[in-house]
């Protein structure tokens, strides 16, 4: 008997959660609400190369794009942030994963959670803050620029990133979001997988690890598919699924020590593999800069002012006055990274990102499904910079001012009659 009244409560909770998200003010329409997903480094070319049902059958009954062209320096940090303001990096200020503010003299990196939880560094509008704006609520499962009180706002609901948080409790805490009552639950969520990208970045794109990390994290997506079905909210929801960058082969063979040619003891390497950013002592930047261009054929040193403007990498005065990039495929190290990978303190990574963002290996995935996305079709590949704009559309909220167009939502979205 117990049992049975366990089993019908569970039932009664589910389909009132479900009717919740079908009506809105007691009207009979849906309740915008979206999931966004990011798989941290997961090239577009992934799903073929492993077995992916569950994304895939997102891909079928949603919208893909042919793939997704991130923002320079294709990084972690400032693309997760550029997807969720419609900035480019160079424009909201998270122009690296490692950062020098020259205002303050203060640094900032992933690790520094000091830093990171600082609403200093992050300029523009995260969607969250957006909808919070419009009196909606948000939900944060781990995302760039979530742990800080970005204009005084932070998520709702929202958790400190921690690498080793379970996968499955990491979907269970996004379910449990959606199961709150109506006043209280948040109509946006993000959600963090870094699994691909690490098995990347040991194995290469091409290594069995990225294989096992793209089974593992299409698992993860089956299992919140089916949490979604069990509350019969799998046509209530939006499901955005995105990748923040792709990743390219590397070698020991292609490798650069900076300090082979060019001594910087009296300059500051902020930013370094396989990017490099640098600021010259008082005085040097002309002879920095010459010198690193004359460096090594593989690698491309501009001016800040003269970066190429398709980047949209010149304006931010966290940029650093000297900007280099590798060749696909290379890296640059100072000498005591690659005497600690010869000595074999280090290991020697596998797979690498930063590179220009045209190139293909470092193209991520936009897929979406859900009442507010077109069926069964596919785009052709545009900037991650537009997704902050489709998002504020399915949301209902009106966008801050962003970089992004409206052509993109356009070609994503069902068309309202």
């Amino acid at each position: 008997m117990r049992r049975l009244v366990l089993v019908v409560l569970l039932v009664s909770a589910c389909a009132a959660a479900s009717r919740a998200f079908q009506t809105t003010g007691g009207a009979a329409q849906p309740q915008p609400t979206v999931i966004l997903l990011s798989i941290d480094g997961w090239r577009w070319d992934y799903d073929t190369r492993a077995p992916a049902p569950n994304l895939r059958s997102l891909m079928a009954r949603g919208v893909r794009a042919e793939n997704l062209i991130p923002s320079f320096p294709s990084k972690t940090f400032p693309n997760h942030y550029t997807i969720v303001t419609g900035l480019y990096p160079g424009h909201h200020g998270i122009v690296a994963n490692a950062i020098k503010d020259p205002a303050t003299g203060r640094l900032f990196a992933m690790s520094r959670t000091a830093e990171v939880r600082d609403p200093m560094w992050w300029g523009g509008e995260p969607i969250w803050v957006t909808a919070q704006r419009a009196g909606q609520s948000a939900a944060a499962m781990f995302w760039p620029g979530s742990e800080a009180p970005i204009h005084g706002m932070l998520p709702r609901y929202w958790k400190a990133y921690d690498e080793d948080y379970p996968p499955a409790d990491r979907v269970d805490q996004v379910l449990a979001w959606l199961d709150l009552p109506a006043e209280r639950r948040p109509t946006l969520v993000t959600l963090y997988f870094s699994d691909v990208d690490g098995a990347g970045h040991r194995g290469g794109p091409d290594s069995s690890d990225v294989r096992d990390a793209i089974v593992r994290v299409d698992g993860y997506v089956g299992r919140l598919l089916r949490g979604l079905e069990r509350r019969g909210l799998q046509d209530a929801v939006n499901l955005v699924v995105v990748s923040d960058h792709g990743m390219a082969n590397v070698s020991r063979d292609r490798v650069v020590v900076l300090d082979d040619y060019v001594s910087l003891d009296d300059d500051e390497v902020v930013d370094i593999n396989p990017t490099l950013g640098v600021v010259p002592s008082a005085g040097r930047e002309e002879p920095v800069f010459r010198a690193l261009a004359n460096a090594h054929p593989r690698l491309t040193v501009y001016r800040r002012a003269e970066t190429p403007l398709q980047w949209r990498y010149r304006d931010h005065p966290r940029i650093p006055p000297i900007v280099g990039v590798m060749d696909e495929g290379w890296q640059i190290v100072r000498r005591g990274t690659a005497a600690a990978v010869a000595a074999g303190r280090l290991r020697p990574p596998g797979g690498q990102h930063g590179y220009d963002p045209a190139l293909m290996s470092m193209r991520g995935i936009f897929v979406a499904a859900g009442p507010a996305f077109r069926t069964g079709a596919t785009v052709p590949a545009f900037e991650n910079v537009q997704i902050y704009n489709v998002l504020a559309q399915v949301l209902h909220v009106t966008p801050a001012a962003n970089d992004g167009g409206t052509d993109v939502a356009r070609m994503l979205l069902k068309q309202r009659d």
